[in-house]
């Protein structure tokens, strides 16, 4: 069954649970309770949440000494920049509905991504000139497609989807091919296709997989009166002041949350009615007839009825198991990949793009790939008139992976002069605040999955279902949505799961 707010009302739910669930907590031993949820990201801490409303008592054991998992706002760094997931937008229906209930306050984007200038071929060229330009060896109508957006526009003009869930579909199976056999498949040019290997891990990433996150994607732009496209897993507006087909009443998508977009898991731990556990690392789940075992590296354990493992399945696979996962659960918590996707978080002294005269960002077939300068000068409310801009090094796949063996100190060093190289007038302007890599924070192992050919038929569909008493959550495992929505409503589909077992 798949979730949504028309179809679950969470009150009603709550209400309606709440009464014969309700045990006295000061009868129940400290180190047993109805469910263990395992990660307090926000997949966890929506499960926690509610079955912790419906009057089950809920222990949130979280790995680390942080709250948040992928959300994470570094309030140690300079401008305090989003290592993860901050942007809400218009369609968001259970994050928007949290953050009412809440009392958050929401804050407009002030930091849209400024136009590209492309380094390919060893020149710099201006947006402008790229449809007509000789590097430019793409043919017919893909040359009116720009580097940044050439994977997406080829990726959705042979994308036969039209709902949501379409992608689960056996009769879309032949769909779950790598991206590259399938844009040779449509007659793409090799030129094309070389540029889509710029952004995209083009043998080893399913087609599929991208088709479902495209119309994704299409499906929010319908709720926003912005021009949106999705460049390197951001959601990247500029306002037209006219409202689209079908899109809801005017506002300014995506916004951001004020103090920062870790205030969210932070105000949502708080409603749980045990303090979220943190610094217990969890190594071993042993389940029975009666109940389960979570068993903490420091020799602390936790009996539950049900156990829901929030955590990518990059650190579940580390996780001791019994009894023993069946095959399709095995293979998708074992197999299923995770991409990196490294950062390096900047301040901009001078404005460079205006002595050079190019456009400020850069997209480039360079290890480099992409420095993306932001607008925070947008006029947002509470945004600067002046002062520094900000910008983001943006490395993924094999380059990230290699980028971020290396001290965080010398990435910064090689990312600034290689961009200092590219653009001279670069030399001198960018200080590197932070620099970010998803893959070697021990709890997360990547920045997202990533479904490799085949995956999605072979597991997709059933990997989500229950293992004995363990359920499963987290973006990894959505079947709609994006973002923070889709951990949201992973979170919701298995705390439903739990309450339809009690």
């Amino acid at each position: 069954m798949i979730i949504n707010r028309r179809s679950f009302n969470r009150s009603v739910l709550t209400a309606a649970l709440a009464g014969p669930l309700i045990r006295s907590s000061r009868a129940k031993a400290a180190d047993t309770a109805d469910v263990v949820v395992i990660g307090a990201g926000l997949s966890g801490l929506n499960a926690a949440w509610m079955l912790s409303e419906a009057g089950l008592d809920v222990v949130v054991l979280e790995g680390s000494a942080r709250i948040g998992g992928r959300v994470w706002t570094a309030h140690d760094s300079e401008n305090t920049p989003e290592l993860g997931a901050s942007q809400v937008g218009p369609s968001y229906a259970r994050v928007l509905d949290a953050i009412d209930r809440l009392g958050l306050e929401m804050v407009d984007e002030d930091r849209p991504i400024m136009p590209f200038t492309y380094h390919l071929g060893g020149q710099l060229i201006r947006a402008k000139d790229w449809a007509d330009h000789p590097v430019n060896k793409t043919v017919g109508a893909e040359r009116k497609l720009s580097p940044v957006q050439m994977g997406g526009g080829l990726i959705a003009k042979f994308n036969p989807m039209k709902e949501l869930d379409d992608w689960l579909r056996p009769d879309f199976a032949k769909y779950d091919v790598s991206v590259g056999d399938m844009l040779a498949g449509n007659g793409v040019s090799p030129a094309a296709m070389a540029m889509v290997g710029l952004t995209t891990e083009m043998r080893n990433t399913s087609a599929l997989s991208l088709m479902q996150e495209g119309l994704r994607g299409a499906f929010e732009a319908k709720f926003s009166s912005a021009q949106s496209e999705l460049i390197g897993g951001a959601l990247v507006t500029k306002s037209t002041g006219e409202k689209a087909a079908g899109a809801a009443p005017s506002a300014k998508w995506p916004k951001n949350f004020k103090g920062g977009a870790s205030a969210f898991p932070q105000a949502m731990a708080k409603q749980l009615k045990r303090p979220v556990m943190t610094s217990k690392l969890v190594a071993a789940i042993h389940m029975n007839d009666d109940g389960a075992d979570v068993r903490c590296m420091d020799g602390s354990s936790v009996r539950a009825k049900f156990v829901i493992a929030a955590v990518p399945f990059s650190v579940l696979r580390l996780i001791e198991i019994t009894p023993a996962l069946d095959g399709v659960h095995h293979d998708a918590i074992h197999n299923i990949g995770y991409a990196e996707t490294a950062r390096a978080f900047c301040t901009i002294k001078q404005p460079f793009w205006q002595q050079d005269g190019l456009d400020p960002s850069l997209f480039t077939d360079t290890p480099l790939r992409m420095l993306w300068v932001l607008d925070n000068h947008s006029g947002a409310p509470n945004a600067p008139t002046k002062g520094p801009f900000m910008a983001t090094f943006v490395i993924t796949w094999g380059a990230a992976e290699r980028v971020s063996q290396m001290a965080p100190e010398e990435a910064a060093k090689l990312l600034v002069a290689e961009v200092e190289r590219l653009r001279p007038a670069a030399k001198g302007q960018i200080v590197v605040n932070r620099f970010h890599s998803w893959a070697r924070q021990p709890l997360q192992r990547g920045c997202r999955h990533s479904f490799k050919p085949g995956q999605i038929a072979a597991f997709a569909v059933d990997m989500i279902k229950p293992w004995q008493r363990l359920h499963v959550a987290g973006e990894h495992t959505r079947r709609l949505d994006y973002g923070m929505e889709s951990a949201m409503e992973s979170g919701e589909r298995a705390a439903v799961e739990i309450l339809n077992r009690i």
